[in-house]
């Protein structure tokens, strides 16, 4: 039995004509007869009889016509619900990001905005920590992060043409006594002042585990959400700061030296995350589908993150 059948037979009985159904339907009159004939023998009961020009349901027609009208007006009004509810026509997307990590995805997210400029998108600044949770926690349903991964109840999506990373550097005043090295050792800062990206980074999180890998706590003095405000710090107060690399090009010209650690550090992923097993919005799965799936013209090289 298929939906398009019930609405022939629906609209027969309501014209208690063929050629009446047919007309109103936009169908061919063999058409509306040979349907009806499978759906009869399908159900393997007789539904209509025709007297001279007017069809009649039987009763079992009577009771299948009652359920039918039921069914395709509850269908209709949930195709409806569907299309007002979900429709991609003007849409607003929110994507947790930062104002750091989100420029490596802009090539891609713009593009998508050109392909689709009914849609609107907002970028929700946050650490990648808090965004992790904030996608687990159903708040967001995609973000853009960085590595490591501190949730597990996430879907983890790379692109599939670029890969994109940033590597932490130590940041210092030009004057600082360490500043002439050419590479620095995490135990080298074991006395020094940290300022540094809050809890909800990932850098946090790593600056501390590196420095208790290296036995010792390191000192934080100062923390921001800002890497600006936390640049100044570090040229106000002479501490050091761990940072991406791919930053020093905005801030050339303030006396700063950027010192790259010795320590292992991998490089961190940028990746989007959603939810496991929660399905996107019709809005959020073409989102993630068009910027993980395209290429970027002239791929960047300048691809930073916190």
């Amino acid at each position: 039995m298929e939906l398009r059948q019930l609405r022939y037979f629906i609209e027969i009985i309501k014209s208690q004509n063929y050629s009446h159904a047919a007309k109103n339907l936009f169908v061919t009159q063999p058409t509306l007869s040979w349907n009806m004939t499978k759906l009869q023998e399908e159900l393997g009961v007789k539904l209509l009889y025709q007297v001279g020009n007017k069809v009649m349901p039987t009763t079992s027609g009577s009771a299948l016509f009652e359920k039918a009208v039921t069914i395709i007006n509850e269908l209709d009004q949930f195709s409806e619900t569907i299309k007002t509810d979900y429709s991609l026509e003007k849409k607003e997307i929110k994507i947790g990001s930062n104002a750091v990590i989100s420029p490596v995805f802009m090539p891609l997210i713009q593009k998508f905005m050109e392909v689709y400029p009914n849609f609107q998108i907002t970028i929700e600044e946050n650490g990648s920590v808090k965004t992790q949770k904030k996608v687990v926690n159903e708040e967001l349903e995609i973000g853009i992060v960085s590595y490591p991964i501190v949730e597990s109840n996430l879907e983890i999506e790379r692109n599939i043409f670029h890969v994109f990373h940033y590597d932490a550097y130590v940041l210092m005043h030009k004057d600082h006594p360490l500043a002439t090295k050419e590479i620095i050792s995490i135990k080298d800062l074991k006395n020094e002042t940290f300022s540094s990206m809050s809890k909800d980074y990932v850098l946090w999180h790593v600056l501390k585990n590196i420095a208790r890998e290296n036995g010792f706590n390191c000192k934080i003095n100062f923390m921001s959400n800002n890497h600006d405000v936390l640049i100044n710090n570090v040229l106000t107060d002479k501490s050091v700061a761990l940072l991406p690399i791919q930053l020093r090009e905005m801030y050339n010209h303030l006396p700063l030296v950027w010192i790259p650690i010795k320590d292992k550090i991998k490089p961190f992923d940028i990746v989007v995350v959603h939810k496991k097993n929660k399905p996107l919005s019709p809005a959020a799965a073409l989102c993630l589908e068009f910027i993980t799936n395209h290429k970027i013209s002239e791929p960047s090289t300048k691809s930073i993150s916190l």
